[in-house]
């Protein structure tokens, strides 16, 4: 899985760095920076609630093909 935001729809609310601390952090201009790109274990769900309590709808999570 693999965990990304996309800064032309975030509205840096900072519900993820907020909430999720261990997922995100915050830039200086307040836009959020992803701090583990492969989630797993119980990080999974925190990032997928990460992606549901966005108000941008700025974060998804994605399984990776190999």
């Amino acid at each position: 899985m693999k965990l990304s935001v996309n800064l032309d729809r975030c509205i840096k609310a900072a519900e993820c760095s907020t909430y999720h601390a261990e997922l995100f952090r915050a830039r200086d201009d307040g836009f959020p920076v992803v701090v583990v790109e492969e989630p797993s274990g119980d990080q999974v769900e925190d990032a997928e609630d990460a992606v549901r309590v966005c108000p941008g709808n700025a974060i998804s999570l994605s399984r990776e093909e190999r």
